[in-house]
């Protein structure tokens, strides 16, 4: 009994530790200090290409940054190595597909993908997310570009006080092609550093700012 007891309490202690281990395996790999962006990275089971976290906090309404997202002209001012952007299908109105194509540096091809977003809103703490998930079911990839079949992105937009809003940009994806994991791997500090820093910039763009969403309350 007392033996049984033993090994039930350490494969107690070995969940935790292992839950633990889990909830902390984001790793901090930069911080700039000026803009007040944080970015983490973490392995990802079954692929070799690493997740990224950005985290930053900005004056703004809850909405501004949805309608910043779905501003599909100015995509390439802002998005990290976004060449054009445009929207294919209003689902609803916090529903659409989106056809991106991403450059990439010489010689290497330039990437497309077809995205859905969806936006939703806690009832509760009024915290808003987007999802954006890959769609390769809506048309084929063409010659001229190399399809991203795997795609995992998250906008989290979290109500603060003093009108503040905490931003957490959260990306996992597969260029696909045959890149080697070292060079995609080297892109995941970049992107949501440059991206996070150029959102910063256009958020606060009185256009967004005063814009609203009938599925989004302030």
């Amino acid at each position: 009994m007392i033996d049984k007891l033993i090994r039930l309490s350490l494969a107690a202690t070995a969940l935790v530790f292992t839950s633990l281990a889990a909830a902390s395996d984001w790793e901090e790999v930069a911080y700039d200090k000026d803009e007040d962006i944080r970015v983490f990275t973490r392995f990802v089971e079954g692929s070799d290409m690493k997740a990224f976290k950005g985290i930053t906090t900005i004056k703004s309404t809850v909405t501004a940054p949805v309608a910043l997202l779905q501003d599909v002209k100015r995509a390439h001012e802002w998005v990290f190595n976004c060449k054009a952007m445009d929207l294919i299908e209003e689902l609803a109105p916090n529903n659409a597909t989106y056809y991106t194509v991403t450059s990439m540096p010489w010689p290497v091809k330039n990437r497309d993908n077809i995205s859905e977003s969806l936006v939703t809103q806690d009832a509760d703490t009024g915290v808003v997310t987007v999802t954006i998930q890959a769609r390769n079911d809506i048309f084929p990839a063409n010659d001229d570009h190399v399809r991203v079949r795997e795609l995992d992105a998250t906008w989290t937009l979290e109500p603060q006080a003093d009108g503040l809003l905490k931003v957490t940009y959260e990306a996992h994806a597969d260029p696909g092609g045959g890149l080697p994991s070292w060079l995609v791997n080297s892109f995941v500090v970049e992107a949501p550093l440059n991206t996070l820093r150029d959102f910063r910039e256009l958020v606060v763009d009185e256009k967004y700012q005063s814009a609203s969403r009938e599925y989004i309350t302030h």
